[in-house]
């Protein structure tokens, strides 16, 4: 599968006017050959972390545009939006098939307290796995790269490519790079993230979107500037790589104190 990151930036509360850049961004990715776009934290509204300003329940207009764009440039799309039911409101991510259907969806499950982002959101208590395409893909949000608890879970259950979308500030720019490298070479899979660039009323974003193997080699990298980085992931290489050096069978979870 050949996974595009649109490291791209928003307009706060402008859904419109970002889905149409986001249109445009996915038929230049499958113009070149992308089977999965994969949208930054929040893309649609721009990322603020006590706004639910737009958000909506499922099926939404968001969520049905996504849906849309995917159909019609018939390709899998993981966009990220503020979404809300009965029990509360959530940042959740949904990977949108090429059918046009919902495929998977999740609510960020570790809220960015620091921010107040508990303030107003409800965690999602779901991990979520699919397939695409025979590709076995979990997905995380952001904040979520700090636990790696989250992480091996999704190893545990099967997981060869994590997705990840994310908003993280220029001021902990190099943490987020970090995570990317950790959460693949701990757990033998792809890990793919992308975050956006510019300045907003929140904070200011300097990218550095990448795609590295289960061995920790980054794929493609992407600077501070709006980029759409890609590469080819590979479920066989993720059973190879874990065959040759199946270091988890050496994990102790029996220690005490």
């Amino acid at each position: 599968m050949k996974i595009w990151c649109a490291q791209l930036g928003s307009v706060l509360e402008a859904p419109d006017t970002n889905l149409a850049v986001a249109d445009d961004a996915v038929r230049s990715a499958v113009a070149s050959g992308a089977d999965m776009v994969l949208f930054p934290e929040q893309f649609a509204t721009g990322w603020d972390p006590v706004s639910t300003k737009h958000a909506e329940e499922k099926g939404g207009p968001i969520e049905s545009a996504w849906c849309r764009i995917a159909e019609e440039h018939g390709v899998w799309v993981v966009g990220s939006q503020r979404t809300h039911s009965s029990d509360g409101f959530t940042n959740t991510a949904l990977i949108a098939a090429p059918d046009g259907s919902v495929h998977a969806r999740y609510a960020k499950t570790h809220l960015f307290r620091y921010a107040g982002e508990d303030q107003q959101y409800i965690p999602g208590d779901r991990l979520s796995v699919c397939s695409c395409d025979g590709l076995v893909v979990g997905l995380a949000i952001c904040y979520d790269l700090r636990f790696p608890e989250l992480f091996r879970r999704y190893a545990d259950l099967g997981v060869e490519c994590m997705l990840v979308p994310a908003a993280w500030p220029c001021s902990r720019i190099d943490i987020f790079t970090l995570f990317l490298h950790a959460r693949a070479v701990e757990n033998q899979y792809y890990v793919a993230g992308v975050s956006p660039t510019g300045t907003n009323p929140i904070d200011q974003y300097c990218g550095r979107s990448a795609i590295v193997d289960p061995l920790g080699k980054t794929l493609c990298s992407a600077g501070e500037d709006e980029a759409c980085i890609t590469a080819e992931v590979d479920a066989d290489y993720v059973a190879e790589v874990r065959r040759r050096f199946p270091f988890h069978d050496d994990a102790r979870y029996d220690l005490q104190a």
